[in-house]
């Protein structure tokens, strides 16, 4: 009994060191190398900024725009004067983009009450290639019957795209 014991455990140690060996012989490393490269851009830019209406009296003033801002100077001179700003808004980038925010303030604790801002919103969906425009309206409140001690209001809008 004793030796039928040492017979199996010798046959036991045999069979792991063949198992091992064959394990190593079939064993094989494998090596995975890979790259990636981000290629799509980002590119949401204003690329335009007109007076589209203008009121006899009134002046549209000095247009300015940069790829992330547009500034005017509108100047009205009379009660139910209205000057329209057409802003346009590409997106000249690889990425669609989708409106997040549209956050228009007028400074109304500095500002003259008489001055009124409008504005309408951009497309909601920015693909790449496309543009689309938003207008801003200033308007002289034509029920003002007196100057204002205070002749200027300032505006300051924020429009956000993210991705889609």
């Amino acid at each position: 009994m004793k030796n039928c014991k040492n017979i199996i455990i010798i046959l036991l140690l045999f069979v792991i060191v063949v198992m091992a060996i064959a394990y190593s012989a079939f064993a094989t490393e494998l090596t995975i190398n890979g790259q990636s490269e981000i290629v799509g851009q980002w590119d949401i830019k204003i690329t335009g900024i007109v007076a589209q209406e203008v009121s006899d009296g009134a002046d549209a003033g000095d247009m300015q725009y940069t790829n992330t801002s547009a500034t005017f100077n509108a100047k009205l001179e009379k009660p139910g004067d209205v000057i329209t700003y057409l802003i346009t808004i590409q997106n000249a980038g690889t990425i669609d983009a989708t409106l997040n925010t549209v956050t228009f303030t007028a400074d109304e604790e500095n500002g003259s009450p008489a001055i009124i801002y409008t504005n309408t919103k951009p497309a909601d969906e920015l693909n790449a290639g496309d543009e689309t425009t938003l207008t801003v309206t200033v308007s002289y409140d034509e029920e003002t019957v007196e100057v204002p001690s205070v002749k200027t209001k300032t505006i300051t809008g924020i429009i956000e795209y993210v991705q889609k």
